[in-house]
């Protein structure tokens, strides 16, 4: 009976350590014209409009060393924003004495139409004096229903990209008629690729028009053509089969980090271009897929299984040691 309870003593400890910490965020304010906010939804009818939400207090900044990203749970999400955090350095007061924000420390991350979840990293190294989180609009539009907030550490957000990135996966879809003059483009950010593995095939599917031959120019954020793409013609235009309402190629690995890193840029002549896939080889896995900071072997938690921070006091647990933190 000892042995029972010591290992149902275990996976609890277990599971509450691989849980997700919620937070909770409080209410965002709006910057004032061009943004309202209305319950848990901002709307901004400008670009480089948004709202805060204020945590830092009397009291000091948050401690959110416990994650590595904040993990917005998101909905209704229209146009192009953007998600920031921002710290103090421990030393940076206001008139009043009070921490305030230090710019060079802050960190964000970029999301956009159909989004449900964006993951704004953390600054490791003051991710213990957290003062503000703000919501910017980058596109004309933008509007957002800011739903549950997590803390997640970088071994739960690798298993969530090893997650979606089975299967076919959507980075953009609607639809957008280039016209016949080659003077528009559509943009899609570095952020739908996320989760691309090295030897995805990406589909792009249309509708042709009345002329005679379609084109795709499939861009960097650049916009200098992507070299890879199968089918480019001399002017890296690649021709669209007429009878066919898809297109699918596979980019290479400096193509596809390129993209990763900064967006596509579209353009096109005679159709109208409704979605962007890609599938991962089923192969692959997690392997191909950059790296980001792990949680080192003296990550630190205490007895209900929640990690803390270099200033916890008292038992806690480290590579499956219990010490005492004084």
């Amino acid at each position: 009976m000892k042995k029972l309870f010591t290992l149902i003593t275990l996976m609890l400890a277990t599971l509450s350590i691989n849980a997700k910490s919620q937070i909770t965020l409080g209410a965002f304010s709006s910057w004032g014209d061009g943004c309202t906010v209305s319950g848990n939804t901002i709307s901004m009818t400008e670009a480089w409009k948004g709202a805060g939400c204020w945590l830092a207090s009397e009291q000091g900044c948050v401690d959110w060393s416990e994650g590595d990203y904040l993990e917005l749970h998101i909905s209704n999400c229209t146009g192009g924003l953007k998600a920031a955090i921002e710290f103090n350095d421990g030393k940076t007061v206001d008139a009043d004495g009070n921490p305030t924000k230090v710019d060079a420390l802050t960190t964000s991350a970029t999301f956009g139409d159909g989004d449900t979840i964006v993951f704004v990293p953390l600054n490791q190294d003051n991710s213990d004096k957290v003062v503000n989180v703000w919501i910017q609009s980058t596109t004309s539009s933008a509007s957002v229903t800011i739903g549950n907030a997590y803390l997640t550490t970088s071994d739960e957000y690798q298993a969530y990209l090893a997650e979606k990135s089975k299967g076919e996966q959507i980075a953009w879809e609607g639809s957008y008629d280039f016209g016949t003059g080659w003077s528009t483009s559509i943009t899609i950010d570095a952020s739908k690729f996320a989760t691309a593995n090295s030897g995805a095939t990406f589909t792009f599917t249309y509708t042709v028009g009345s002329e005679n031959y379609a084109q795709i120019k499939i861009n960097n954020s650049s916009w200098q053509p992507l070299a890879s793409p199968k089918g480019q013609n001399e002017w890296n235009c690649v021709d669209l089969d007429m009878n066919a309402t898809s297109y699918s190629t596979v980019l290479s690995d400096d193509d596809l980090a390129t993209i990763k890193a900064g967006g596509m840029v579209l353009q096109g002549y005679n159709n109208t271009l409704t979605k962007i896939t890609f599938n991962n080889p089923t192969t692959n896995g997690i392997n191909n897929m950059t790296a980001v900071k792990k949680i080192g072997d003296d990550a630190t938690y205490n007895l209900a299984g929640q990690r803390v921070n270099k200033n916890y006091k008292g038992v806690v647990i480290r590579n499956g040691k219990k010490l005492l933190q004084k």
